[in-house]
């Protein structure tokens, strides 16, 4: 079967930080097919983070504005292609739908294989703290790897893991001349933001943080993140001397937002998608995790990081994703962990 692969498609809709994670599968999966087709299906906003990757043959796109219509023309399309392989790492009911009929019907030739998320261990952790992780596959098993695994039907084994993203030969361009000026210096990048809030480290700590860092080093800070960290940046800003940082939120592309953090001379993030943005180029990095675990894959996968976080709590996790709200009111997870605890591992980095 692997002489005959010619044509593979590899499915993850989203989101930032997943189509990051899926890089170490493609650069395996090109090692390994050096003249083989290989097709990359994503959602339209999150395209841009593999564009340029030079394993890739094609990056098709999902506009999910046009819905279920457009839905129907990708799988037909799909057929149409008569791929030996999908690799369905998203495992969702938009790509069961893409490939049900594939997959059960021994006349298509594809062959599909779909990633294995272990949900009912993911949910024994979540719901009563029953950790089998290490039990049952003597290691913790980072999603990245999840994603590898997935081919080893295909003779692809895991490597060291690092992340990919490719920039455009126009991305420093495409930044205007005052946001050059601006990164032609050193300065500490931040994204204080996440989609939820108990993955949010508290707003005044970060106001806090950026007050002594510019005190000890005289370094300015950028922040960055999309428009749903406006808020949080507000609130941020709004205890700071302006000329001592500066908000790039909602201000720049995927890519441009990319450029920022490759130039900076230290990143400081919640578990997000621009902390892994900050692990494939290799940062120096401080991630801060609150309501989310290692167990659950998505500690960056990187020497130049360092984890903070509150260990040792009843209550982590309390969910896979993050929540709204603490559901035990006392959200000690990010509260119990102090900016001078941050401030001491910038310290060490810059040192």
């Amino acid at each position: 079967m692997l002489k005959d692969v010619q044509k593979i498609l590899i499915i993850r809709f989203s989101s930032l930080g997943d189509v990051l994670l899926a890089t170490p599968l493609i650069r395996l999966l090109r090692a390994r097919f050096p003249n083989s087709q290989i097709d990359f299906l994503v959602r339209t906003e999150y395209a841009d983070l593999i564009r340029f990757n030079p394993n890739l043959s094609r990056v098709i796109e999902f506009n999910i504005k046009h819905g279920f219509p457009a839905l129907r023309q990708l799988r037909k399309n799909i057929r149409d292609q008569e791929y030996d392989v999908i690799l369905d790492i998203h495992r969702s009911l938009r790509s069961r739908y893409l490939t049900f009929l594939l997959r059960w019907n021994p006349l298509s030739g594809t062959k599909v294989y779909r990633v294995r998320k272990n949900q009912f261990i993911r949910f024994l952790l979540v719901k009563f703290k029953i950790n089998l992780y290490r039990k049952l596959y003597g290691q913790i098993i980072p999603v990245w790897e999840k994603y590898v695994r997935t081919a080893e039907p295909l003779g692809i084994t895991v490597d060291d893991g690092h992340l990919e993203l490719y920039l455009s030969g126009n991305s420093e361009s495409q930044l205007n001349k005052d946001l050059q000026k601006l990164l032609s210096e050193d300065y500490i990048l931040i994204a204080p933001g996440a989609k939820h809030f108990t993955k949010r480290w508290p707003a005044k700590y970060f106001t806090w943080l950026i007050l002594e860092i510019h005190r000890k080093y005289q370094l300015p800070t950028i922040l960055a993140g999309d428009a749903s960290d406006i808020p949080v940046v507000e609130e941020i800003l709004s205890g700071l001397p302006p000329e001592i940082a500066t908000s790039l939120v909602s201000e720049l592309s995927i890519l441009q937002t990319a450029e920022v953090i490759r130039r900076a001379k230290l990143v400081i993030s919640n578990d997000s998608g621009l902390m892994h943005v900050a692990t494939a180029f290799q940062k120096p990095l401080i991630a801060i995790f609150g309501s989310t675990v290692e167990e659950l894959g998505f500690f960056p996968n990187s020497n130049e990081a360092q984890i903070v976080e509150n260990k040792g709590l009843y209550c982590r996790p309390c969910s896979h994703i993050g929540r709204a709200t603490c559901p035990e009111k006392h959200f000690r997870c990010m509260l119990e962990i102090p900016p001078e605890v941050v401030m001491e591992r910038i310290t060490r980095l810059l040192k």
